[in-house]
Parts: structure tokens; sequence; C-alpha cells
């Protein structure tokens, strides 16, 4: 019997799943949407294909799709630094107290950016997108932050 790797059933999983991404399509353009019951039925067939879409990306890519906080970006774990302070129990009272008065010496603008980028993970385009702001901006409160943060905290 034939040994097969880890890539290979990647990759075999990757063409069954884009297969049955083809097929679903095919299957919901031949609803009429005009029955209730088939309109219902493409929606939920349409959430299928949100679904294995999104699962696709995650296999070709290897991280969760719409991530750019993945292992390859080098200093990850330096600009989580001070929320794993913040979270674990080895952070003493001063220095909780200095991370609130660093973070309260930012604008509302700037905080609220900063923590959704390193405290929540998202991206700066998520975050322009929640906020109304374009990227360039969102990338610059964040940058301001972490200068302001970086001098105050660290």
């Amino acid at each position: 019997m034939k040994t097969t790797t880890k890539a290979t059933w990647i990759e075999t999983l990757i063409c069954q799943y884009a297969t049955d991404v083809h097929s679903l399509e095919r299957y919901r353009d031949t609803l009429d949407l005009k029955d209730p019951k088939a309109a219902e039925e493409a929606e939920t067939v349409s959430g299928m294909l949100a679904d294995m879409r999104y699962a696709l990306t995650w296999m070709r890519r290897g991280r969760r799709p719409g991530s750019r906080r993945g292992a390859e970006i080098t200093d990850v774990y330096r600009q989580r630094e001070i929320y794993i302070k913040l979270t674990g129990q080895q952070m003493g009272e001063a220095e909780r107290l200095k991370l609130v008065d660093a973070l309260l010496s930012l604008s509302d603008r700037e905080r609220t950016c900063f923590l959704l980028h390193m405290a929540q993970g998202l991206t700066l385009l998520e975050i322009s997108g929640k906020l109304n702001l374009s990227k360039r901006s969102v990338q610059e409160y964040v940058s301001r932050a972490k200068e302001k943060i970086s001098k105050d905290f660290l």
C-alpha cells in the first residue's frame, strides 16, 4: 500500500472542496427563486458555499482567511507582549496602573484602533471598515499608539 504524505491529503481535500463548490453553485443556479421553498434552499446553499470557500481559503493559505497576523510575521509576539502581561498574573498592581495610564494617554481614536488591532487581532482593513476610516488612518493611529505606549509603559 502506498504511503500518502500530509501535503497530498491537503491537495486532495482542496480538490474535493473546489469540485463540491462548483457543484453547489450549479445546483443553486437551477433553483427557482420565485418559489419560497426554493428561495429558502438557495439561501441555505449560499451559506454552505460561503463556509466552503472560507475553508478552501484556509487550506490554501495555511492560516485563517482575512488574518494578517499569522506566524509569518516575525514580531507578532513582541507586539502582543503588553496584552500577555495584562492578562497574566505576573503583572503587579504598579505595572497594571502604569499600563492603564499609558492607555489613557492615548486619544480615543488611537486607543480604539490600538486595542482592536492588538488585543482583538483585527486587521487594519477590518478596523477601517468598522470605524469608517481609511486603512492608512487606522495604520497611523496604531503606529502612534504603539510609539506612545512603548515610551510610557515599556
